[in-house]
């Protein structure tokens, strides 16, 4: 029996009927393809170029029939983007926001790994999830072409790589000398941003490890999973001034550099132990030449051989003052993003806007919301004088 009529008794135009109606709510069924991209948009103060960046992706849905959850990231910023928040959920309706406000500035890669937290908390309702960044140098242009690429390799990252750029002749020789020296600190090259796709099952891996904290494009190189590049020019900035400058440059490859910290303590312990080799070759030459020769000079000996010592001495102090650094912070809990990124949002009282918080629940000695503040001091003194 089905729904009351014996199916042998069903006419063969009937049972096509109701074969197409099953085969059409197939079709309708929502699949992957339906589902949302997140994108990961850290902002610190930079709202306007971040309106015109929703503008741009809301244009890119509008055309590839996307739609897309845009976790913007506030990373305490001072100046208020209520405002801004406001116009773009009234203009854009392909677009749905998800705010997650820092209640203080941790910076921007840090600011990346909160949102990647809060994209693990929902990864199972996204498609992929993007980062980039809001000030438009990142361009949504590319999504339809990197979601495509993503397509093409499910399991790996897709990573851009930067072709043209726009800044000026500094940036482009520190980003450069950048580069070279992580090069020769780690003997791996990092050759793409922030822009990127992540498949969502990839996310757990990446909130879970500390390095996250520190470098997400170091973090990517140091994870494991599978990388794939593709070379995509950089777009010029919506709105404002790049906050970037030297310090920030420097601390930035630093912090990319410290992803690496035991590569770099072996490649810097393999470099002390051969350049304290040489000193000890060079030590022993000396010798021969002074006690097996006649071409030493008076005093030269002494004083080449007491640089040697003092050069090889501080070589060893050097090599063992890192070995002992290392081991003391290999001992020290370290930041997983996954366990402490909570730890720094602002409670919101929409749980939609909220990577599943519980909301908080006024304690007792708190005035109800629609308590007068009259009875809230009366109540607040009664049991002060309780109390005493």
């Amino acid at each position: 029996m089905r729904d009351g009529v014996d199916a042998s008794t069903e006419l063969p135009r009937d049972r096509l009927a109701r074969a197409a109606r099953e085969l059409a709510g197939l079709r309708a069924a929502p699949g992957r393809e339906a589902l949302p991209i997140g994108i990961v948009v850290p902002v610190y103060n930079d709202w306007e170029a971040f309106r015109h960046l929703v503008q741009a992706i809301e244009a890119v849905c509008e055309a590839q029939n996307l739609t897309a959850e845009v976790i913007v990231v506030d990373d305490g910023s001072w100046q208020s983007g209520d405002e801004t928040l406001r116009t773009i959920g009234d203009t854009a309706p392909r677009i749905h926001l998800r705010c997650a406000t820092l209640v203080t500035n941790l910076g921007h890669q840090r600011a990346i790994a909160v949102g990647l937290t809060v994209a693990h908390a929902h990864a199972a309702s996204y498609r992929a999830v993007i980062v980039m960044d809001g000030d438009g140098e990142d361009r949504p242009e590319h999504i339809p072409y990197l979601l495509e690429t993503s397509a093409a390799h499910p399991d790996a990252i897709v990573c851009v790589r930067r072709g043209r750029r726009f800044e000026g002749a500094r940036f482009a020789l520190g980003y450069g000398l950048f580069k070279a020296f992580f090069l020769l600190g780690t003997g791996k090259t990092i050759d793409f941003g922030h822009y990127c796709v992540i498949p969502p099952r990839a996310l757990a891996r990446l909130v879970h490890s500390p390095a996250l904290w520190s470098h997400f494009a170091a973090t990517l190189l140091r994870s494991g999973l599978p990388l794939h590049r593709v070379r995509l020019d950089r777009g010029r900035r919506y709105a404002g001034r790049s906050s970037m400058n030297l310090t920030g440059l420097i601390r930035h490859g630093l912090n990319a550099i410290a992803v690496f910290e035991d590569v770099c303590l072996v490649r810097l312990l393999i470099a002390l132990g051969l350049f304290s080799g040489g000193l000890v070759a060079a030590l022993i030459a000396v010798v021969a030449i002074r006690f097996c020769t006649d071409m030493a000079v008076p005093g030269w000996a002494t004083s080449a051989a007491g640089l040697l010592l003092v050069a090889l001495l501080q070589a060893a102090l050097l090599a063992l003052a890192s070995a002992a650094a290392h081991l003391n912070r290999r001992s020290l809990s370290e930041v997983v993003p996954a366990r402490e990124a909570e730890r720094f949002l602002v409670p919101r009282a929409d749980p939609a806007q909220r990577m599943s918080h519980p909301v908080r629940q006024a304690a007792p000695e708190e005035a109800a919301p629609d308590e007068a503040p009259s009875q809230a001091a009366t109540r607040e003194e009664a049991r002060w004088k309780a109390a005493s």
